[in-house]
């Protein structure tokens, strides 16, 4: 590989080179390109990158930043380079294959290497040996290769999931079909609430990714499905769909996905440069149905707040996004915050003016409603149609009977399902309370 090419990747949508990303060696800018005919017969996969290729370095950087993993996952994956952190360029170039959505990134000599299937079986037996010694082994690298293992509460790892059930890595023509999270020890319970919080959510109506409650020997997991593949097993291949996450939909760094962007101390809580639901309002307005993009946004904040999901910030939510298509995607990441003391007991995004969710009432959602473009009477309407079908699922029980037939849980798995249930209950009665005030509060 010569120099040149070692600052240089292809970009590829549908085995077709759209572009390329190249990083000036002398300024280390990046400059996303896309081709010719690409600009002519294709669409920008992101808001921002628009086809002009007249966007500038930070939006291209900004774009991948957001695209590789967070936390210390991130740092690893760094540090396994031989890289700094903030070395975007050298980190996409290592698992540019597995991004999400369709878009990839590899270097242009390896691409017949990059087209031929291949698929490393990752035995039951090594995962478990892998996850009891977590500590000193990690998640991220297998066989010497990072895999994109992303951080946050959980531990995560990508995993492509063939027409046998067989776990493992995929490479070339396949990648990652599913992910994969694992219980951290400070967190007990969490796999159990994200599962039933999904299950919940997909009960009421609300697209929601496919998950499945697992054991690898004693460890929990959530095997979540990823609604951007699909494998076709004739073809031997996996689809690929294009998605961008609301930070990326909004031309923010990764570190603005909280609405507070430089914390919630008393002299800086005030700046609210982040993510925020003002902005993904306004951004349904360039959507491809405007009308139901919004619908979907309150539905999806609205089960947020009855089930105490403090943490939807603006990384947990994302859309479909190509030549035909701006919609969102099913929901995911739905988690019970008020049942972990351990956890910050803030929203992510801020009903109206208002970031402690013990203090959201009428006049708060009102708030909200007006803030966000919302006719308060839609709000209440939906507000009562949605609590309803909450509390039908969870007063009579069924959520929890129907999944004790979809996998095996203990006594006290069924507990804490209960527990969850009731707390979800009574979070979701008094939000129905409110709901018929907010038509006559002006704000």
């Amino acid at each position: 590989m010569t120099k040149a090419d070692a600052y240089r990747l292809d970009i590829k949508y549908a085995d077709q080179v759209i572009g390329n990303l190249s990083l000036d060696n002398k300024t280390n800018l990046l400059k996303l390109s896309y081709s010719p005919l690409w600009q002519t017969e294709g669409f920008a996969i992101s808001p921002h990158l628009s086809l002009d290729n007249q966007h500038s370095p930070e939006v291209a950087y900004s774009f991948l930043d957001n695209a590789l993993p967070e936390g210390e996952a991130r740092k690893l994956l760094a540090e396994n380079l031989g890289v700094s952190e903030k070395n975007v360029y050298s980190q996409v170039s290592a698992i540019g294959n597995d991004l999400a959505g369709a878009v990839t990134f590899l270097p242009s000599l390896e691409e017949h290497r990059h087209n031929k299937p291949s698929f490393r079986i990752l035995e039951e037996e090594e995962l478990i040996t892998r996850l009891d010694n977590k500590e000193e082994l990690g998640l991220l690298t297998w066989d010497d290769k990072p895999r994109l293992s992303v951080a946050g509460v959980q531990d995560k790892l990508n995993v492509f999931i063939d027409e046998k059930g067989n776990i493992g890595f995929g490479d070339g023509s396949l990648c990652s079909t599913h992910i994969i999270k694992f219980e951290k020890r400070n967190c007990p319970n969490l796999v159990l609430n994200e599962f039933f919080c999904m299950k919940l959510s997909s009960a009421v109506g609300l697209p929601t990714a496919d998950v499945e409650y697992r054991h690898f020997g004693p460890h929990p997991s959530l095997i979540v499905k990823r609604f951007d593949r699909k494998y076709v097993a004739d073809a031997n291949k996996v689809m690929r769909r294009h998605v961008i996450d609301g930070c990326q939909a909004l031309n923010l760094p990764r570190d603005y996905k909280y609405e507070r962007n430089l914390g919630d101390g008393r002299d800086v809580q005030h700046i609210r440069d982040g993510a925020s639901l003002v902005k993904l309002f306004d951004f349904t307005g360039h959507m491809s149905s405007p009308i139901e993009s919004k619908q979907w946004l309150i539905n999806w904040q609205l089960l947020n707040l009855m089930i105490s999901n403090y943490d939807s910030h603006g990384k947990n939510v994302s859309l479909f996004f190509d030549r035909n298509n701006a919609r969102f995607t099913p929901a995911y990441d739905l988690v019970n915050i008020a049942l972990f003391p351990q956890f910050k007991h803030r929203l992510a995004m801020a009903i109206g003016d208002e970031f402690y969710p013990d203090h959201i009432h009428a006049y708060q959602l009102a708030d909200f409603a007006e803030t966000c473009d919302i006719d308060k009477k839609l709000l209440s309407r939906l507000l009562i149609e949605l609590a309803n079908k909450l509390i039908k699922q969870l007063s009579t029980g069924s959520l929890i009977k129907s999944l004790q037939t979809q996998s095996h849980f203990s006594d006290n798995d069924i507990k804490y399902f209960q527990q969850l249930s009731d707390n979800i209950l009574t979070r979701t009665e008094y939000l129905k309370a409110q709901a018929v005030e907010i038509p006559n509060i002006e704000v």
